[in-house]
C-alpha cells in the first residue's frame, strides 16, 4: 500500500473495500491486532504474522541500520505467518453492505500487473449481511482494536440455525464461556456471547452459550427466549491508550496533571524504516507541530478518562532529543527533563544557557548522539501552545546521559534516567549525570568534578529557566549517577542513585560507610541551599546493588527501591521472595539505621524487572512498578522475565508472557501484599525507553510504555472508550495508562430496568430500578436501600430493587477496604417512589378492515404513536383501522409524576375471499345433487366448511351433496381464522325434471298437444329458470326426424304420422336424458 492517510480523528478499525487489489472472493478487508481480517461470502478469513519476530529485529539496532543502509537485504529474514477461516454453514448467498464512509481513501499498486492496482479504495465503519440466513442478519463493526458481530434474529426465526467452524487453527476450546482458537502466533477469542431483547420500550438480558460439538459451534439459550420479539446476540483500569500517530512514537515517561489529566512523553520521528513516513495526531496549534530532524521529544496530552487526546506536540532540533521525566508545576505548566544532540534545541531568550555545550558521539542503548549530549529543561504551557522557556544545561562533554562504558548501565534504557521537582516556588531541581569535567559547578557543597566516568549531579534553577541557583557534583573517583530526587518537610533535598566508586562521600554514623560490592546504592540529603551534605549511605551486598528511586512518608522516613544480585538481607516480618532481584528499604530520616529490608521476585537472584515508579502513600503503603523481560535479553542485559512474580487474586492480569508491566502494592511495615498484577501485552514486547513515571499519592499511577513494536500489531491493552485502540504507526506507539492501584472511592449510579437512563431515580411502583457501583477500590459493599432494607456483596455487581410503598428514600453505598487510609467511603442516591395509578389494555387481535378503539385509563395525559411513525393521538382511547399487525406505543403521564410507558401489540388477522368450484350432478330419473371442491384446502392459516343451505355442512375440501326437495339453496364456503369469518356463497336452483311419454296433438284440447319438459313441480320449464335446452328427436331407425339447440317447447310432430319415437334431451347443468315418446293422432 502506497497511499498512507495521516491521524487526524479518534483511530478505529477500518473495512477497506476490494476493488480487485485483492482475491476476488473477499468483499472487505481491515488491520486487526496480529494481522488482517477479510470478509468472504461465508464467513472470515485471519492472516496473522509473527510480529514479534519483527519486533526482536526492530531492536536488533545494528541489523536494522544495516538494512536502512542497504548492506542487508530485509529478505534475509524469514517471518513466520498463518491463514485460517471461520465459517459459517448452511448460509445464504447475498452481498455484504457497507455503511459510514470514511473520508479518506487508500490507493494500492501492487506488482506489476495494473489490473490488480486500485484507486480510492474507501474504508468503513461496519458491513452487515442481511438476510445471510433467513430471517438472520449478520452485522460486523469495529469496537476498538477489535472486530466484533452481532446476529439480529427476526421474531419467530430459529437461532440454531446459525452454526459456523474454525479452520486451520491448532486447537479449538471453550474456556470460562469464551471461545479459543489458537495458533502458535496468534489466538482468536469469541468472548461470552452476550443476548438481549427489547420488549415494550425495555432491553431485556437473554442467558445465552457456545456449544462446541463435533467441531460446530451453536448458540443454547438455557432459559429459552421470546420468539415473538427479535432477538440480538452479541458475541466482547481508569484508561490505557495507544498515541494513534502513525509515526514512529516511543514511551519513556509520564505524570499526573491538572484535574486528573495525563502527560505522556517519548521520542518520535516522521521517517523511518525504509521509506515509512508518519506524523503525531492533534499537533494543530502546539508550540511545535512538525518533526525537526531526528528524533524529537513527544509529548501527549489526555484527559482524566483518556478518551481524549488534548493536543500533541515535538519538541526538538535537528539532531536526537529524548526526554528522561515529566513533572507539572503549581501554575499547572509542565516541566520537561531531558537530553538532546541538536544544536539547535529550542531555547527561551533569558535561558540560562542557549548554545549547546558539545561532546562526544555516544551511543546508547536507545537512540544515538552523534554530536553528544547536554542536558535540556523545558516549561510549557498547559494547552502546549506556547514553550514558555527552555535551556540547554551542561559541559563541554556529555551530560545527562548514564556513561555506557561505565558499571552502572544495567538495564535497556538506563542510560536516560534522571528526576526533576519544583518547590511551592515553583524552583527546578534535577538529579541527574554528567561526564563534563567543566560542568557548571558553583554555590554548592562540592563544585568540582569528583573523578571517574561520571559524576551524579544535583542542581537548583529558578522558575523561569534563567538562572542556576546553585549546582554540586556527587561522587567518588569511578562511575556515579543520581536518579531520583525528593523533599522531606523541611525542604532538605534527598537523591539516591549508584556508584562504582569505592570513596563516595558518606557521613559518619551512617547505615553503611563503605561500598559492599562492585555497585551499591546510595542516598544522600542535602540541605536545600545545597551548601551542605546533612547524611549519606551506601546500601548494598558484596555483589550488584543500585537504587531507582527514593521516596518519604510523612515522618521523613526515608524508602528506596532497587536492584540486586547479591544476598540482600531480610528483616523479621517481612514479605519476601528469597533471592530475588529487586529490593525494597526503609531507612531512618538520619540514614543512621535500617528500618526493615525485603526482596520481592520470582525467586532468581537475577532482577526480574526495570523500575520505572514508586511511591510511599499517605499511609505509607508501598507501591512499586516496572517492565522486564525480552527486550533486557536482546540487549546484553538482564535474562530475567515477569514470569512468577507474586500477585493477588483480584489482579487485573493474572497471566504475563514475561514481557509485561508488573505492579506491587505491600502494607506500611512491608508484611503483607495488598495487591500484585500484570499489565502488557500477548505478542510484542512491553517496555519503556528510559525515563520514569509517576504515581500520585492517591495511588494511581500514570506511566508511558514503548508500545506494540514492529507494526501491524495492537496487543497492548487498551480500555474501551479510549483515544485510540490501534498501533497507526508501522512500528512503535507511545501507549499511556492510567492505573489505580489503591483508591477506595465509593461510585453509584442508578438506572431503569433497560439500563438506558442512567441517573434514574423517580421510580412508580410495580416498577423496579436498578443500582450499579462503579466504585474503585474496595472489598466489601454495604447497600442501605433507606426503607430499612440493607444488602451486602463482595463484588460490584449490580441488582434490581423493587420498592412496595411510595415515598423518599435515601440510598447509601458504603465501600469498605481495610487496606486503604480511608478504609470506606460513602455515596449517597435519593430515590422518588410513587405508585402508578395507570392501565394500559392488554394485546389485542382484529379482522382486516375492522375499526378498533385502543384503551388506557387513570392518566392525566396520554400520547399514542403507530409503530411506523405515521399515526400519532393525544386522545385518552383512540380509534385506529391498520391494515395489518402493528403496535402502538403509549406513554401515560400521571399527575403524581409518574410516567408509564407501554406498546400495545395489534394483530390484524388477514382478510381472504374463500373460493370454490360448484358442479350440478343429475340424470333424467333422479333430483340433481351438486359437487362442490375447495381449492384453497391447503392453507394452513384458516379452517374451512361447505354449508349447503338445508341444514347440512362439511368439511371436506371435496364434496358430493344430494337434496331432499326441489328449492333454490345458497351454497355457502366459510373460512375461518382465529375469531375471524369470511364467506363466500352461490345460490343453485335445485329441482327435479319431469318429460312426458305420451303426446297427443290432434285432440288439440290444450293438454299433452306439444312434447313439454317440466322443471320441478311447479309446472315450469327449465327456460323460466334460465336454463337452455337442447332436443333431438329419433324415429325408430335412428334417423333424425327434428332437432333444436334451443328448444321451445313447441314441437308437436306435425308431418309425422303416429308411432313410437326416441329423444335426447340436454338440460344445460344436467346430464343428457334419453327415452321414448309415443305421438298419437
Amino acid at each position: 500500500m502506497l497511499h498512507t492517510t495521516y491521524a487526524t480523528e479518534k483511530p478505529g478499525l477500518k473495512f477497506i473495500e476490494n476493488k480487485n487489489q485483492w482475491d476476488e472472493d473477499l468483499f472487505y478487508r481491515a488491520k486487526i491486532n496480529g494481522g488482517f481480517l477479510s470478509l468472504s461470502k461465508n464467513g472470515f478469513a485471519f492472516n496473522f504474522v509473527n510480529y514479534q519476530q519483527i519486533n526482536e529485529q526492530h531492536h536488533q539496532r545494528k541489523l536494522s541500520q544495516l538494512a536502512e543502509s542497504g548492506h542487508v537485504s530485509v529478505q534475509e529474514t524469514c517471518i513466520d505467518a498463518w491463514n485460517t477461516t471461520l465459517s459459517f454453514l448452511g448460509t445464504c448467498s447475498v452481498k455484504p453492505i457497507a455503511s459510514g464512509r470514511s473520508a479518506e481513501y487508500y490507493n494500492y499498486f501492487l506488482g506489476s500487473d495494473a489490473k490488480r492496482w486500485a484507486s480510492e479504495a474507501y474504508a468503513y465503519e461496519s458491513v452487515l449481511y442481511p438476510e445471510f440466513y433467513e430471517g438472520i442478519d449478520l452485522r460486523i463493526y469495529s469496537s476498538g482494536p477489535n472486530a466484533k458481530y452481532d446476529w439480529i434474529v427476526k421474531a419467530g426465526e430459529d437461532p440454531s440455525k446459525i452454526q459456523w467452524q474454525y479452520k486451520g487453527f491448532d486447537s479449538l476450546y471453550i474456556q470460562a464461556g469464551s471461545v479459543y482458537a489458537t495458533t502458535t502466533i496468534a489466538d482468536v477469542i469469541e468472548r461470552k456471547p452476550y443476548a438481549y431483547q427489547d420488549k415494550n420500550g425495555y432491553r431485556f438480558e437473554i442467558p445465552v452459550d457456545f456449544v462446541l460439538e463435533d467441531g460446530v459451534l451453536r448458540y443454547q439459550f438455557p432459559d429459552g427466549y421470546d420468539a415473538c420479539f427479535d432477538l440480538v446476540i452479541d458475541p466482547l483500569l481508569i484508561f490505557s491508550t495507544y498515541s494513534g500517530a502513525t509515526a514512529d512514537n516511543w514511551g519513556s515517561t509520564a505524570t499526573p496533571g491538572e484535574r486528573g489529566t495525563l502527560y505522556s512523553s517519548g521520542v518520535v520521528r516522521d521517517t523511518y524504516g525504509q521509506n515509512l513516513t508518519g506524523k503525531l495526531s492533534k499537533t494543530e496549534g502546539s508550540f511545535q507541530m512538525n518533526n525537526a530532524g531526528g528524533y524529537d521529544i513527544a509529548i501527549f496530552k489526555y484527559d482524566s478518562t483518556g478518551s481524549q487526546l488534548l493536543f500533541a506536540t515535538y519538541l526538538g532540533g535537528a539532531s536526537s532529543d529524548s526526554p528522561h521525566s515529566l513533572l507539572v508545576n503549581n501554575n499547572d505548566e509542565l516541566i520537561v527533563l531531558g537530553t538532546t544532540s541538536s544544536l539547535n534545541f529550542p531555547t527561551s531568550e533569558n535561558a540560562f544557557i542557549k548554545n549547546f555545550q558539545g561532546g562526544n558521539n555516544i551511543n546508547p542503548t536507545t537512540i544515538e548522539y552523534p554530536n553528544g549530549s547536554d542536558i535540556t529543561i523545558s516549561r510549557i504551557s498547559s494547552d502546549g501552545s506556547v514553550l514558555l522557556s527552555s535551556t540547554y544545561v551542561g559541559g563541554f562533554e556529555n551530560d545527562g546521559l548514564n556513561a555506557r562504558e561505565g558499571s552502572l548501565l544495567k538495564n535497556y534504557g538506563d542510560d536516560q534516567r534522571g528526576d526533576i521537582i519544583v518547590d511551592e516556588f515553583d524552583n527546578v531541581y534535577v538529579a541527574s549525570v554528567t561526564s563534563s569535567f567543566l560542568f557548571p559547578f558553583l554555590n554548592s557543597v562540592n563544585t568540582a568534578y569528583q573523578g571517574g566516568i561520571s559524576d551524579a549531579i544535583l542542581f537548583k534553577m529558578n522558575a523561569d529557566l534563567s538562572v542556576l541557583e546553585w549546582s554540586t557534583s556527587i561522587g567518588g573517583s569511578s562511575s556515579d549517577a543520581a536518579y531520583s530526587i525528593k523533599f522531606d518537610t523541611d525542604k532538605n533535598l534527598i537523591v539516591a542513585g549508584g556508584t562504582s566508586s569505592n570513596d563516595f562521600e558518606t557521613t559518619v554514623g551512617a547505615y553503611q560507610e563503605n561500598i559492599g560490592g562492585n555497585v551499591d546504592g546510595w542516598i544522600a540529603k542535602f540541605d536545600n541551599s545545597g551548601s551542605t551534605l546533612l547524611a549519606a549511605t551506601y546500601t548494598g551486598t558484596n555483589s550488584y546493588d543500585q537504587i531507582y528511586f527514593v521516596d518519604l512518608d510523612v515522618e521523613d522516613n526515608i524508602y528506596v527501591y532497587g536492584q540486586t544480585t547479591g544476598n540482600f538481607p531480610v528483616t523479621a516480618g517481612v514479605f519476601s521472595v528469597p533471592n530475588s532481584g529487586q529490593f525494597i528499604q526503609k531507612f531512618s530520616s538520619d540514614l543512621s539505621s535500617l528500618e526493615y529490608s525485603t526482596v520481592f521476585g520470582s525467586g532468581t537472584p537475577i532482577p526480574n524487572i526495570s523500575p520505572t515508579a514508586f511511591l510511599v502513600n499517605d499511609c505509607n503503603n508501598i507501591y512499586v512498578a516496572g517492565w522486564g523481560g525480552g527486550i533486557n535479553a536482546s540487549q546484553g542485559f538482564w535474562t530475567g522475565n515477569t514470569r512468577n512474580l507474586p500477585i493477588t487474586p483480584d489482579a487485573l492480569q493474572t497471566t504475563t508472557t514475561g514481557n509485561d508491566f508488573y505492579f506491587l502494592v505491600l502494607t506500611a511495615d512491608a508484611s503483607e501484599v495488598l495487591y500484585g498484577t500484570y499489565l502488557g501485552g500477548t505478542q510484542t514486547l512491553t517496555h519503556v525507553d528510559g525515563g520514569t513515571s509517576r504515581f500520585d499519592k492517591g495511588g494511581v499511577v500514570y506511566h508511558a510504555v514503548c508500545a506494540s513494536c514492529g507494526g501491524g500489531a495492537d496487543d497492548f491493552r487498551t480500555t474501551p472508550n479510549a483515544w485510540s485502540r490501534l498501533n497507526n504507526s508501522q512500528n512503535c506507539n507511545n501507549a499511556a495508562f492510567k492505573f489505580d492501584l489503591s483508591s477506595l472511592t465509593a461510585r453509584s449510579q442508578t438506572n431503569n430496568e433497560a439500563r438506558n437512563l442512567p441517573g434514574f431515580n423517580r421510580l412508580c411502583i410495580p416498577d423496579g430500578i436498578i443500582f450499579q457501583n462503579f466504585s474503585t477500590g474496595g472489598e466489601i459493599f454495604e447497600w442501605d436501600l433507606g426503607n430499612g432494607e440493607t444488602r451486602v456483596l463482595t463484588d460490584t455487581s449490580s441488582f434490581t430493587y423493587f420498592y412496595k410503598s411510595p415515598g423518599t428514600y435515601v440510598v447509601t453505598l458504603t465501600a469498605i477496604d481495610q487496606g486503604t487510609c480511608k478504609v470506606q467511603d460513602v455515596a449517597t442516591k435519593t430515590i422518588l417512589v410513587a405508585i402508578a395509578q395507570s392501565a394500559v389494555q392488554d394485546d389485542d387481535a382484529i379482522c382486516e378492515g375492522d375499526n378498533y378503539q385502543l384503551q388506557a385509563s387513570g392518566a392525566a395525559q396520554y400520547t399514542w404513536v403507530s409503530k411506523d411513525g405515521k399515526e400519532a393521538f393525544n386522545t385518552q382511547n383512540p380509534n385506529i383501522n391498520p391494515t395489518q399487525s402493528t403496535s402502538y406505543y403509549v406513554t401515560l403521564q400521571e399527575v403524581s409524576g409518574c410516567i408509564r410507558k407501554d406498546t400495545v401489540n395489534i394483530e390484524v388477522v388477514p382478510s381472504i375471499v374463500p373460493e370454490f368450484k360448484l358442479q350440478r350432478t343429475a340424470n333424467c330419473l333422479d333430483r340433481p345433487g351438486i359437487e362442490v371442491i375447495n381449492p384453497q384446502a391447503d392453507s394452513i392459516d384458516y379452517t374451512f366448511t361447505f354449508s349447503f343451505g338445508d341444514g347440512q355442512q362439511s368439511d371436506l375440501p371435496e364434496v358430493q351433496h344430494s337434496f331432499e326437495s326441489d328449492s333454490l339453496y345458497n351454497i355457502k364456503l366459510i373460512a375461518q381464522r382465529d375469531f375471524c369469518v369470511f364467506e363466500q356463497e352461490e345460490v343453485v336452483d335445485i329441482r327435479s325434471v319431469f318429460m312426458p311419454n305420451v303426446i297427443t296433438p290432434k285432440d288439440q284440447d290444450g293438454k299433452n298437444d306439444v312434447f313439454m319438459i317440466w322443471y320441478g313441480k311447479a309446472g315450469d320449464t327449465p327456460a323460466d329458470a334460465g336454463l337452455r335446452t337442447s332436443v333431438v328427436i329419433y324415429n325408430r331407425w335412428g334417423t333424425i326426424v327434428y332437432e333444436n339447440t334451443n328448444y321451445q317447447y313447441d314441437w308437436s310432430g306435425e308431418d309425422l304420422v303416429s308411432g313410437v319415437y326416441f329423444y335426447e334431451v340436454t338440460i344445460e347443468g344436467y346430464a343428457t336424458c334419453k327415452d321414448w315418446l309415443h305421438l298419437i293422432k
